[in-house]
C-alpha cells in the first residue's frame, strides 16, 4: 500500500470517528426534556477578553440558530468523506442522510414535550444544503 492510500485511509477514519462523536453528542441534546446551550458558553472568558454584555446576550440567543445550521453542515461533509462501508459515496445521499435526522431530531423533540421548531428544521436543512453544494461543486 502506498503512502496515499495510507493517508487517504487515515482520513477517512479520522472523519468517521468524528462523525460518531458528533453524532452522540447531537442524540444526547436532542433526547434531553429541556436543554439550553447557553450553560455552557464561557462566560467569564468572554467578558474578560472584551466582549460585550449586549453581545453576548445576542450570541445566548441566536446562536442556536447558527449550531443548527454548522452542524448539519458539518454532518454532510462528515458523511461524505468517511466513506462508510454500507453507504454510497454520493453527496446526495449525505445530504438525504442528514435530511432525515434533522426531521427525525425535530419530531423527537416534539414527542417528548420540548416542542419541534420549524426555523430549527430549515437552518438544519439549510445547513445540509450548502455542504452539498460546496461538496458536488468540488467533485
Amino acid at each position: 500500500m502506498n503512502q496515499a492510500n495510507r493517508n487517504r485511509k487515515l482520513i477517512n477514519w479520522f472523519c468517521r470517528l468524528i462523525l460518531m462523536i458528533l453524532l452522540s453528542c447531537m442524540i444526547y441534546v436532542v433526547t434531553q426534556p429541556s436543554y439550553n446551550y447557553a450553560h455552557w458558553v464561557p462566560r467569564q472568558f468572554l467578558r474578560t477578553i472584551g466582549i460585550s454584555y449586549e453581545a453576548l446576550l445576542w450570541a445566548e440567543r441566536n446562536g442556536d440558530m447558527f449550531l443548527h445550521s454548522f452542524g448539519a453542515f458539518t454532518l454532510t461533509v462528515l458523511f461524505h468523506h468517511s466513506r462508510l462501508p454500507f453507504a454510497p459515496r454520493s453527496s446526495l445521499f449525505a445530504l438525504l442522510c442528514v435530511a432525515v435526522l434533522c426531521v427525525t431530531a425535530e419530531l423527537f423533540q416534539h414527542l417528548i414535550g420540548r416542542g419541534a421548531q420549524s426555523l430549527d428544521l430549515l437552518l438544519g436543512l439549510l445547513g445540509g444544503f450548502m455542504a452539498y453544494l460546496a461538496i458536488d461543486k468540488n467533485n
